[in-house]
């Protein structure tokens, strides 16, 4: 018996094992070993793919070499991802070769933020992000140029055609009047100082723009409240490139260009100046001219070219630490003579991790140097003015000693004229007006990622902002302008400005995410400090180095401090809520107004997330928004407007001492309790897709209201040190709708075709500007020419910089009658009654436009921008008539030929009658470009490409360019056409 039970233990055991072993070939016989390689669209290797058995938790990652080995079952899906690369899904082969293509679409799935970045799906605030386009940049020399058109609700201005020049940013047509509009700019991490720059208007001109990678856009008070004290203009972030290639890669740009003027001003010529001249009112019986016919134009435009060269290597350092560098040399000529743009740039960032990855450093450094040869800002309206019959040189044997240095000057015997235009030619060639500025932008970060705990993160910024500017203009004795300024005797100037500026940050946040099944929570919160110092220092000489004026100096200083959060949830991947809190205290203000507190919260409904829509083929995406935040306001052009200061006088207003003249001391007027100025901001916001994307967008609307404006007002006589001060006073509305689209019409193997279109309407109006509010109050702006000359104003219920001026009259022919203005009870005088005239520099919309259509290597891109609704006085018209074309002294002066045909006898500079609708659209680029790719290797590749940049503009404006932020037309340094041929070797 006991052996039969043994027995039939041995065969149970038997019968297991012969099961077993079957089982196990089964599963062995479903199974297959996988080897392959995955690379980059260059050819490189991947070191570090991610390769995972869909649905399970099987997987591996590539070696040095980009190979793998993977055990999976039949028929399983093979999920290949690695950082900024599209994810792929493929059916699994013994043997596979997988190319990673790299994301298109990782600029819409993350997004930096203030401190910190989210997915852009996770977003609830009001921000877009940009790309610079490698493809149609055109001849960008500064940064913000490819910011233009390319954002719905932001309007970028250049101030001029010259090489290097800054430019206007508004986003949402900001929200101050005597305070910054500017929006905050943040540099990987620094947020630079927006003061102006001695000798130069560019803030960012430092910034090379190939080396940025992206323009982050923050427009809502939801994205920008946590910046507090600085964000209620904007935010723009701009992220420089760093290195992530596992190998050596190097990259060459450059471009070549040729500039020349779009138009001319339309002015008599030398025989229409002498016809016309003799039938004008006080021009003596028998007139002098000249014996040359000079087109002073031609005398100062010419021909420009330019050349930009850039060299970037980028890689990995013991492939744990990625590092790239480049340097830049820009050369461009403006198509003014004399005028000429050189920048040197230097950039460099590493990236290093430590300890197991739980460690990440930064550092970044950003050093140029930018030298511009400037010009006379009035050489462009001399240029038009001055008499036609007259020769640019004199020619004459004794040049040297001769007023004017062999110059034609206006001359009353033996003395220059007291009153007289300036030669042209010689504001060029006989002063020399040279802007130097050195710059470094630098930050080192520290990211670590606590041990054990890896869910939280501290993060340590330091940051720098250092600059040295120095302007100098010379110009010798005897020049004609040196007897229509300065010591109006001929004495030459030295003028040597030097200006110095300093902003060091330290921030440091704490940063928590986690997951809890369908939970995800994020919570930040910091710390900062950033002080802001600049020291001017000037003088004025004579070439010999006599003191003409007494030395001007100042040195100011003011700090923030700031304490932030920020919480973000989300449920299911559908429901998100973020709100954030920021406290800043400025030194601008006293003690008691010192703190100010700014918070925000947003909620977001990714729609398409829900079970009625999750399957949909054709809704991609659709996410509401819906935000409210307070955001501050503190950048005035006094540090210390609570306290009283003294400013050193104007020259007009130098005393004299024997042969020694001094400046003057006033004291500036100031006021105790200023504090904050704040702004309120509502957004509603609806993010898109279709189609898988094919076509995507946003729409927002907002509405903002500003109250304790940082304004700059008139108080009585005697009340203050000054006639005027910065106080709180003043309210204002903005509100705009927002709209962008971008379609992907034709996507095929080697066709594409892209179009991208964003539209803005905005209005603003002022509703609150002093104590007591009525129609005879308001707030002189607009300079035009001379002290106390205006032409726009800040009213009650008005949109700012509204045109003030009086009603012209015409008559039935609907020609204007000279003199004559329509007063407030309908009648007709010679009374110049100025009046509001509803029309206002600020456009109503702005619309963008790009396109782009690529086939094989060949690629075609145009794109365009316009504003519309936005008026224009145009001043080089107002300010000329009949009678100008001779003087008291016995100089004469040319006029437009508009002026001789439809002009006025007498200056008329407060008639609407020069006030014109300035809508245009412009053409701003269009490129066509080869790429030749595998050139020696699978990296190489090589991008030809032809561009023609301003191609066209159409507008009804009469002047020569409708686009200027001011909405005066007064010397206008016009944008040229500009033909580039360029190329981009990467390997």
């Amino acid at each position: 018996m006991v052996k039969a039970l043994k027995l039939k233990g041995k065969l149970r055991l038997l019968l297991t094992i012969v099961a077993g072993l079957l089982v196990t070939m089964n599963a062995l016989a479903q199974q297959i070993t996988i080897t392959g390689i995955v690379k980059d669209t260059t050819g490189e290797p991947v070191i570090g793919a991610n390769i995972l058995e869909k649905g399970t938790t099987n997987g591996t990652i590539t070696d040095y070499d980009g190979n793998f080995r993977l055990t999976v079952k039949q028929g399983a899906i093979l999920v290949f991802s690695y950082i900024g690369t599209q994810p792929q899904e493929l059916s699994a082969k013994p043997s596979m070769n997988v190319i990673l293509k790299d994301d298109a679409q990782l600029l819409d799935d993350v997004v930096v933020i203030g401190y910190g970045s989210v997915k852009k799906s996770d977003a609830t605030g009001s921000v877009i992000a940009v790309k610079p386009d490698d493809f149609n940049k055109g001849n960008r020399i500064s940064a913000q140029d490819a910011l233009v058109g390319k954002v719905a609700g932001v309007n970028v201005v250049s101030g001029s055609g010259a090489p290097g020049q800054g430019a206007t940013i508004r986003i949402r047509s900001g929200a101050s009047l005597s305070a910054s509009n500017d929006p905050l700019i943040v540099i990987d991490g620094v947020p630079v100082d927006n003061s102006s720059i001695e000798g130069s208007s560019n803030l960012i001109g430092a910034i090379n723009p190939n080396d940025i990678e992206t323009f982050t856009v923050l427009k809502d008070a939801s994205a920008t409240a946590i910046y507090g004290s600085r964000a209620s203009n904007g935010v723009i972030i701009i992220t420089t490139k760093k290195g992530t290639s596992n190998k050596l890669q190097v990259n060459y740009t450059n471009n070549f260009s040729v500039s020349h003027i779009v138009d001319k001003l339309d002015i008599l010529t030398a025989s229409e100046f002498r016809e016309f001249v003799p039938t004008v009112t006080g021009v003596p019986t028998n007139p002098e001219f000249g014996c040359t016919s000079t087109d002073w134009q031609d005398e100062i435009y010419r021909t420009a070219f330019g050349h930009e060269h850039n060299l970037s290597l980028s890689g990995k350092v013991n492939m744990q630490a990625p590092y790239r560098v480049s340097v830049g040399y820009t050369d461009q000529n403006g198509i003014i003579k004399t005028n000429n743009y050189k920048r040197y740039t230097f950039g460099g960032g590493i990236s290093p991790t430590f300890f197991d990855n739980h460690l990440s450093v930064n550092l970044n450094a950003k050093l140029s140097f930018e030298k511009d040869n400037k010009v006379d800002s009035g050489v462009v309206g001399s240029a038009l003015s001055y008499d036609p019959t007259r020769p640019a040189r004199t020619y004459s044997p004794s040049w040297q000693t001769d007023p004017g240095l062999g110059y034609f000057i206006w001359m009353n015997g033996n003395s220059p004229m007291a009153i007289q235009g300036d030669n042209p030619v010689a504001q060029l060639e006989l002063q020399d007006r040279v802007a130097k500025v050195t710059r470094s932008i630098g930050n080192a970060t520290f990211d670590y990622k606590v041990h054990g705990f890896e869910d939280l993160r501290f993060n340590l910024n330091l940051g720098y902002d250092i600059l040295e500017s120095k302007y100098n203009r010379d110009v010798p004795d005897l020049a004609g302008m040196m007897y229509t300024g300065n010591m109006k005797d001929g004495t030459g100037l030295a003028e040597r400005s030097t200006q110095k500026k300093r902003n060091t940050l330290l921030d440091f946040y704490a940063n928590y995410t986690k997951d809890f099944g369908k939970h995800a929570v994020n919570a930040m919160a910091g710390y900062g400090w950033q002080h802001f110092w600049k020291k001017l220092d000037q003088s004025t000489n004579d070439p010999r180095g006599n003191e003409l004026f007494s030395p001007k100096h100042y040195e100011t200083e003011y700090y923030l401090l700031s304490f932030y959060g920020r919480f973000n949830y989300t449920y299911d991947n559908r429901y998100m809520l973020t709100a954030t809190l920021r406290s800043d205290a400025s030194s601008r203000f006293n003690k008691d107004n010192r703190w100010g507190l700014f918070p925000s919260v947003a909620l977001g409904w990714r729609i398409n997330q829900e079970a009625f829509l999750i399957d949909s083929n054709v809704v991609s995406d659709l996410k509401l928004r819906l935000s409210y935040g307070v955001t501050g306001q503190q950048d005035i052009i006094n540090d210390y407007p609570y306290m009283t200061t003294f400013s050193v006088s104007y020259p007009e207003s130098s005393y004299q001492f024997g042969d020694q003249w001094y400046y003057t001391y006033r004291p500036n007027g100031f006021d105790s309790d200023i504090k904050w100025e704040t702004t309120t901001t509502w957004n509603a916001g609806i993010d898109y897709g279709f189609l898988g994307n094919r076509i995507y967008g946003s729409v927002d609307y907002y509405k903002r209201f500003t109250k304790d404006l940082l304004n700059q007002i008139n108080v009585i006589s005697g009340t203050n040190y000054s006639p005027v001060i910065f106080t709180n006073i003043g309210e204002m509305e903005n509100q705009g709708l927002e709209f962008s689209v971008n379609v992907v019409p034709v996507h095929t193997k080697d066709f594409e075709w892209t179009v991208g279109l964003n539209y803005t309407w905005s209005d603003s109006k002022i509703t609150k500007l002093n104590v007591i509010d009525s129609k005879s109050s308001f707030v002189e702006t607009g300079s035009i020419s001379g002290t106390g000359k205006f032409v726009q104003a800040f009213m009650v219920d008005e949109t700012p910089y509204t045109f003030y001026l009086a009603k012209q009259a015409y008559d039935d022919a609907g020609k204007p009658i000279e003199g004559q203005y329509i007063q407030p009870d309908g009648s007709v005088s010679s009374t110049e009654t100025r009046y509001a005239t509803g029309k206002s520099a600020l456009p109503t919309s702005l619309l963008g436009f790009n396109t782009r259509f690529s086939y094989r290597n060949w690629d075609l891109a145009l794109s365009g921008h316009g504003a519309f609704g936005n008026y224009i006085y145009n001043y080089v018209r107002a300010s000329d008539y009949k009678e100008s074309v001779y003087s008291d002294q016995g100089s004469y002066s040319n006029i437009l030929r508009f002026t001789r045909d439809n002009g006025f006898n007498q200056q008329r500079l407060y008639t609407d009658h020069f006030l014109e609708k300035g809508d245009y659209f412009r053409f701003d680029n269009i490129t066509l470009g080869y790429t030749f790719n595998k050139l020696w290797n699978n990296s190489s590749k090589l991008n030809l490409n032809f561009g023609i940049q301003n191609l066209f503009t159409i507008t009804s404006y009469s002047g020569i360019d409708p686009e200027m932020y001011s909405g005066i037309d007064k010397n206008v340094y016009q944008r040229p056409r500009i033909y580039t041929f360029g190329m981009n070797l990467t390997f």
